[in-house]
């Protein structure tokens, strides 16, 4: 047996024009965005200059919550997570949903 060439699950489905269950999209744009909000979150609160502890207090989770969260480990995202993350990071959430799945989430700095 020869393998001189792998391929990758998605290159042999990709090959074959397969088209994901819609469930299975609808999860894999959960966790993208997900991650994207982790990021975000991160990034606000290492230039607040906030522990993990410390966003956590103002969120009213744990230092472990927290993490999760930055790690993109928090689903399904809800409304009343990102209402807690705009008030405790005093940033505004622009959450863009649409149908072909170019789905956005932006922090925004409160004007002064």
């Amino acid at each position: 047996m020869s393998h001189t060439r792998w391929e990758l699950s998605r290159e042999r489905d990709a090959g074959e024009s397969r088209a994901e269950p819609p469930d299975v999209v609808a999860e894999r744009e959960q966790i993208r965005l997900a991650y994207a909000l982790g990021q975000l979150v991160h990034d606000r609160r290492v230039a607040l200059g906030l522990t993990q502890s410390a966003l956590g207090r103002r969120l009213g989770m744990t230092e472990d919550e927290v993490e999760s969260v930055e790690l993109g480990g928090t689903l399904p995202l809800t409304a009343d997570l990102l209402v807690r993350l705009a008030a405790a990071l005093d940033v505004s959430v622009d959450l863009h949903v649409v149908s072909d799945g170019r789905n956005t989430v932006v922090f925004e700095e409160r004007a002064a």
